[in-house]
């Protein structure tokens, strides 16, 4: 996105994700990160949805104790034969994944097991989350247009360069929808609502790769194919900003934007041709 003037004084290569889990700044940051992702992923274990699911609590109890293990293979074998023996992507995230994470959840809050755990759990949560985003893909999305939202970074207070950009893609021919004011928990919401297949989120100031981490994550959790970016100043004053946040790509310019948005179109174009 266009360079914008930071509020305050105080990646990767081809601007696209790897898969390294995004948990090793400080401690504060890493627990707060944790904490997230465990809240949002237990939070989709909702009644209405893991009822109908074809998993046991049995399968919930032996993915919640391989979260834990020293090898970090075996969450990750439970997930991947339970989607081989059929399961849906909606019964693997919301039965199997998140009624493990509820499990752990109510673990660490009754002082079960400590902090260390629960960043070795949300690690590998995340990790399968990444890999289960394909299947979301597959069943859920259409090839997109050249649309794309844009939204404010939730304690961002600069506007014009976020704007700027998405008036240079629309000049392009891109449909662009520009969300600002929101807080964290409202910008999820509408989001969800939205259910975009690309969420570009604007930051500038440096301290804001902390906010921009648990709105990735609760974007994620809500919407599990979505594919997010972030842009702006932010992406200069914070090294691998991809690491710091989960995100899957950043771009300071519409030039770059506009590549990487591409790309993910066509990736997504080639997955639905393979189902042809």
């Amino acid at each position: 996105m266009a360079e914008v003037t930071s509020c305050t004084t105080s990646s990767g290569g081809d601007g696209t994700a790897r898969q390294t889990p995004f948990f090793g700044g400080d401690e504060r940051t890493t627990a707060a990160i944790a904490a997230e992702v465990i809240h949002r992923v237990a939070e989709q274990a909702r009644e209405s949805r893991s009822a109908r699911a074809r998993v046991s609590p049995a399968e919930i109890e032996d993915l919640a104790q391989a979260l834990l293990l020293p090898d970090e293979g075996v969450a990750a074998g439970l997930v991947r034969d339970s989607r081989l023996r059929g399961l849906s992507p909606d019964d693997l995230y919301h039965g199997l994944v998140a009624g493990a994470v509820k499990v752990i959840g109510s673990a660490w809050a009754n002082d079960e097991i400590v902090l260390t755990d629960v960043v070795r759990a949300s690690t590998r949560v995340w990790g399968i989350m990444r890999d289960l985003r394909e299947a979301f893909v597959r069943v859920t999305d259409q090839v997109p247009g050249q649309s794309a939202v844009f939204a404010l970074c939730p304690d961002e207070c600069h506007t014009i360069g976020m704007t700027m950009t998405a008036d240079d893609l629309r000049r392009r021919g891109w449909n662009i929808e520009l969300l600002v004011g929101y807080d964290r928990a409202s910008l999820v919401e509408r989001l969800e609502a939205m259910a975009p297949a690309t969420v570009a989120l604007a930051g500038t100031m440096t301290d804001l790769a902390l906010p921009l981490a648990r709105t990735v994550v609760a974007l994620r959790a809500q919407l599990p194919s979505v594919w997010v970016m972030i842009g702006g100043d932010i992406t200069r004053t914070v090294p691998d900003l991809l690491a710091a946040t989960g995100a899957d790509a950043v771009a300071n310019s519409a030039d770059e934007a506009e590549v990487l948005m591409l790309a993910r179109m066509a990736d997504l174009a080639a997955r639905r041709a393979n189902l042809i």
